[in-house]
C-alpha cells in the first residue's frame, strides 16, 4: 500500500511540474501584456524610426508617380529630407501621440466600452512647425528634386485641384516660387479643416462610430474581434490567479499521499520545487532562440511603411518577452531556493533521526 501511495505521489509530482510552469508562464505573461507601460517604453523610439521611414516614403511615392507618368527618375536627397524631418518634428511628438494611443487600446480593453471609443491626436506643435520655415524646408527639398516637365504645362494649373506636391517643374518658373506656393496653399488648406480648428488643433476620431460601422464591413469584424480580445483580457487579469490552485492542489496531494515525516515533505517538496525551476529555467533560455527564429521567418516586405510596422511590431514582442522572461527567471529562482530550503530541510531531519530515534 505505502510503494502504490509513492507512485501516486510520483505522479503527483509529475503533474505539478507540468501544471506549476504553465501557470509560470501564462500568468507572468498576463501580467507584462496587461502593463501598458510596457508597451510604451517599447515604442520610445518612434521618432527616430518615422525619421528614417518617411523620407524613403516619400521618395517611393514620387518615383512611382514620375514612372506612372513617364517622366524623368527624381533624385531625392534623402538624408536632407531627414534633417528636415528631424527639424519639423518637434520633440518626442510622435511618442507623446504613441503613449496616446496605447492607453486608447488598453481604456478600451479594460473597460469593453468600444462604441465611445476615440484616439486623440494633438497636432499644434506639428502643425505650428509646418507653417514656419521647417515646413517650408521640407516643401523645398522636395521640389528641388522633382525632374523638369517635358511637356508644355500652364503653371497656374501646376498643383491641379488636390493640393499636392506637383509632378515636374516647367521650365522658367523657379524651384523657390514652386516652393512658396506649394507650401502657401498647403499651410491655408490645413488651416482651413475644421478638424485640425475646430479644438485648436486636437484631433478626435472615433474608431467604432455606428456610422463607420455601417460603412465598413471589415471594421464591423475588427470591433467583434476586439470585442473577445477585451473579455479575453478581463477574464485573464481577474481569474489568472486560479492557474495555481492545480500545482498547489498537486503540492497537497503529494504531502497527502507520501509524507510521514518532516523528512519525506523536505525531500518530496524539495525534488518537485527543484525540477521544477530547473525546467523553466532550462525553457527560458530557449525560448529567446525560438522566438528569434520565428521573427526571422516573416516575409520582409519592400515597402518603407511596411518594414518600418515590422520593425515596430518586432520592437514590441521583444520588450514584452525579455520582461516576461525576467519575471519568470526571478520566480523560478525563488523556486529554485525554496526547493534547495525544504531539501536540506530533509536532510537534516533524516540525520537527526538518524542520531536520536526517539525524534
Amino acid at each position: 500500500m505505502r510503494g502504490f501511495l509513492r507512485f501516486l505521489a510520483g505522479i503527483m509530482a509529475l503533474l505539478f511540474v507540468a501544471t506549476a510552469v504553465l501557470a509560470l508562464f501564462l500568468t507572468n505573461l498576463f501580467a507584462v501584456v496587461a502593463d501598458r507601460e510596457i508597451i510604451k517604453e517599447s515604442l520610445s523610439n518612434l521618432d527616430e524610426l518615422v525619421v528614417e521611414t518617411v523620407p524613403t516614403f516619400v521618395a517611393q511615392t514620387l518615383e512611382q508617380q514620375a514612372r506612372e507618368r513617364g517622366l524623368a527618375p527624381i533624385n531625392l536627397d534623402e538624408e536632407l529630407l531627414q534633417q528636415s524631418m528631424e527639424t519639423l518634428l518637434p520633440p518626442g511628438w510622435i511618442e507623446a501621440q504613441a503613449d496616446t494611443a496605447v492607453d486608447t487600446v488598453y481604456d478600451m480593453l479594460e473597460t469593453g466600452d468600444l462604441d465611445n471609443a476615440e484616439l486623440e491626436i494633438d497636432t499644434t506643435p506639428l502643425l505650428d512647425r509646418f507653417r514656419g520655415d521647417p515646413g517650408r524646408v521640407v516643401v523645398s527639398n522636395i521640389v528641388t528634386s522633382l525632374p523638369a516637365c517635358t511637356q508644355p504645362i500652364n503653371p497656374a494649373e501646376l498643383l491641379g485641384p488636390n493640393v499636392t506636391i506637383p509632378a515636374c517643374l516647367p521650365p522658367g518658373v523657379p524651384a523657390d516660387q514652386i516652393t512658396q506656393e506649394v507650401h502657401t496653399r498647403l499651410v491655408q488648406t490645413l488651416d482651413s479643416n475644421p478638424q485640425f480648428t475646430s479644438e485648436f488643433g486636437v484631433v478626435r476620431v472615433p474608431l467604432f462610430s455606428s456610422e463607420q460601422q455601417a460603412q465598413n464591413e471589415q471594421l464591423v469584424q475588427t470591433r467583434e474581434q476586439l470585442l473577445r480580445l477585451q473579455r479575453t483580457f478581463a477574464f485573464a487579469q481577474n481569474w489568472g490567479w486560479v492557474l495555481w490552485l492545480l500545482p498547489l492542489s498537486c503540492l497537497f496531494m503529494i504531502a497527502l499521499f507520501a509524507v510521514r515525516s518532516i523528512s519525506d515533505l523536505g525531500y518530496w517538496w524539495g525534488w518537485t520545487l527543484l525540477g521544477t525551476a530547473v525546467l523553466v529555467l532550462f525553457l527560458s533560455l530557449v525560448f529567446p532562440a525560438i522566438t528569434t527564429f520565428l521573427l526571422r521567418q516573416s516575409p520582409a516586405n519592400a515597402t518603407a511603411v511596411a518594414t518600418s510596422l515590422q520593425q515596430t511590431g518586432i520592437q514590441v514582442i521583444t520588450a514584452v518577452t525579455d520582461t516576461w522572461l525576467s519575471r519568470v527567471n526571478v520566480q523560478a529562482a525563488i523556486m529554485f531556493v525554496l526547493g534547495l530550503i525544504f531539501l536540506l530541510l530533509g536532510i537534516l531531519t533524516r540525520r537527526r533521526t538518524n542520531v536520536d530515534p526517539n525524534w
